[in-house]
């Protein structure tokens, strides 16, 4: 936190957002009719009234996640509210079965995919939610409050743009706005909300961070995206020098690449280890100190951490899956699934197909002069066809676990620096 930056009033940031998007624009407003979200809805179509021509069609959607008996009168609610504004609205229900552990994850993941399928269905360009300032300060509290947490021990807070799924960019326009700012513009206005019940139940970590924080509190401090995107850069030039990766199963870093920043080598190696270990993070702070340290002895050996084979050796380090705890696939015809968290795997075929690691059958092509014990482990956690599927029938294609489906703005050019590593697409750019 090296500054403040003035909060912002709903008014000015919507203005702010809608100046910043690319035209045409059809921006989907997240809306669950809690007083973030519907403030959103209401500055924006205010905004868009006074510029008519702007060329920015708004549209609206509410998830019923099917938690609490009131949900689904919360989400007609919110549809009456946009009749009101002229906006269209669309709202989808999370079915099947909840999970017992993990269900606000399990319900944002949940949330973003079916925002995601609507905006596909009606083309908007950009969804927006209603990330507030208050959410600002309770994300740096609790991840500070982390020491062991993952994204290789980085503290930034909710970054104002993401990529999920590769499909589509979420803005958050009221990362600078006051809760309490945004109630009494609804206010003003004569535009009332829903409070959610789960907001003050003791039991999330959120609600007790909430309570532990100062409410009054005028200046925002800076959140670290600008030193986290000039990190993300300096580890994509990094990486561009020092680091190659073959058959998307074995990443060699040369010996002079190691010597590098520990900040960017912390980074960079972080993001390789949940690549290759087709995690969403990468290890621990703890964990990669004790890589860190193994790497500045410079004593060739191996470490494993997240899944991953840390092997030094005399000219370098060179990473890749460990070979154990890789579980085995049943793919059905004409479909698609994440293998191991780093291939996805579509079976065109018109049977059924299983999917292993290669183990000793591995057959992938290295150039020659790379370890032979590096290349064995890497082969042997490669994907195999075991039954089922005929040549050509089954796509297998490196997924790219941090990035593939949340990525922040400021990770971008080390992501697009990856995806060309691996033979992939680049990742779109936000439309702002």
């Amino acid at each position: 936190m090296t500054g403040v930056v003035t909060a912002e009033a709903p008014e000015e940031a919507a203005a702010r957002f809608l100046r910043s998007l690319h035209k045409p624009a059809h921006v989907l407003v997240a809306v669950s009719g809690g007083s973030d979200s519907t403030g959103l809805l209401a500055a924006l179509a205010e905004r868009l009234r006074f510029s008519p021509n702007s060329d920015i069609t708004l549209s609206a959607a509410s998830i019923d996640h099917g938690l609490r008996a009131e949900s689904a009168a919360e989400t007609l609610a919110v549809a009456s509210l946009c009749a009101s504004l002229c906006i269209p609205h669309v709202i989808r229900r999370w079915d099947g079965e909840k999970p017992k552990n993990g269900i606000m994850a399990a319900a944002r993941e949940a949330r973003y995919g079916l925002l995601a399928g609507i905006a596909a269905e009606m083309s908007a360009t950009v969804i927006v939610t209603a990330h507030t300032f208050d959410d600002q300060r309770e994300t740096l509290a609790m991840r500070a409050s982390r020491v062991g947490a993952g994204e290789g021990g980085m503290g930034t807070g909710i970054a104002d743009a993401m990529l999920f799924d590769r499909r589509i960019w979420i803005a958050r326009p009221f990362l600078r706005c006051r809760r309490n700012d945004i109630r009494a513009y609804l206010t003003t206005r004569h535009i009332s909300w829903i409070d959610d019940p789960s907001n003050e139940d003791m039991h999330y970590e959120r609600v007790r961070t909430r309570k532990d924080l100062v409410e009054d509190c005028v200046a925002i401090l800076d959140d670290g995206t600008a030193v986290r995107r000039a990190l993300a850069e300096k580890a994509a030039d990094w990486f561009g020098r020092h680091a190659t990766v073959h058959a998307a199963a074995l990443c060699a870093i040369d010996r002079k690449g190691l010597d590098a920043e520990e900040a960017v080598l912390a980074y960079a190696l972080s993001h390789l280890a949940a690549v290759f270990g087709g995690e969403p993070y990468g290890p621990g702070r703890d964990r990669m100190r004790r890589i860190l340290d193994f790497i500045g002895e410079g004593e060739p050996g191996r470490r494993t951490a997240g899944g991953v084979v840390f092997d030094l050796r005399r000219d370098g380090l060179y990473l890749m899956r460990e070979s154990r705890g890789i579980q085995s696939l049943e793919l059905a015809s004409e479909a698609a699934a994440i293998w191991d968290g780093r291939f996805r795997i579509a079976n065109h075929s018109d049977s059924p197909i299983r999917i292993e690691a290669a183990g000793a059958k591995g057959e992938a092509i290295f150039p020659e002069g790379l370890p032979r014990g590096a290349m064995r482990r890497a082969r042997a956690a490669l994907p195999q066809i075991v039954s089922g599927g005929d040549d050509g029938s089954v796509a297998i294609m490196p997924y790219l676990a941090p990035f593939d489906r949340f990525l922040t703005r400021f990770d971008l050019t080390f992501a697009n620096r990856l995806a060309a590593a691996f033979v992939r697409q680049a990742y779109a750019l936000p439309p702002l």
